[in-house]
């Protein structure tokens, strides 16, 4: 019986410690609102798809990477939503993966003003894949937040 208390004990303990955690996160990204928020944007175009990035600052500068398949021949619209997140996270896109020598940026959001929170890039003409780099700053941060990205086409 002693044992099964012991390990009973650390097992309800972790439970409640991760159910405290995944309510703060929620409460920290409202994914839901923010996808409405982006989906305005991305009117007249039709939905196709998107992705919720969850954000973890750590002390030292990263940069994540999505690839962003398309179809030649079609009018595009890339909106980003940047409202769930507390700090300045550059957006930049470019023709070809981080990998490559010869990669051209397209677009970027560093010249945005810091008060904008809405990003609409179209392409001028789709080639097989984008690839959209996210510039995460160093910073402290306990809890994740979340960048909105959805693509539609015309």
């Amino acid at each position: 019986m002693k044992r099964f208390i012991f390990i009973l004990i650390p097992a309800a303990v972790a439970f409640v410690a991760l159910t405290a955690a995944a309510i703060q996160t929620s409460e920290a990204c409202d994914a839901k609102e923010l996808k409405a928020q982006a989906k305005k944007a991305l009117d007249p175009f039709t939905y196709d798809s998107g992705k919720v990035t969850k954000i973890m600052y750590r002390p030292k500068t990263q940069l994540k990477e999505i690839e962003v398949p398309v179809f030649i021949g079609e009018k595009y619209r890339m909106v980003f939503n940047t409202e769930g997140l507390s700090r300045n996270v550059v957006i930049s896109i470019y023709n070809k993966d981080k990998e490559s020598k010869d990669r051209k940026p397209i677009y970027t959001t560093k010249q945005a003003p810091a008060a904008q929170r809405i990003h609409v890039f179209e392409p001028q003409q789709a080639k097989f894949k984008f690839y959209v780099d996210y510039e995460i700053p160093a910073a402290d941060s306990a809890s994740p937040e979340c960048l909105i990205f959805m693509l539609g086409y015309k």
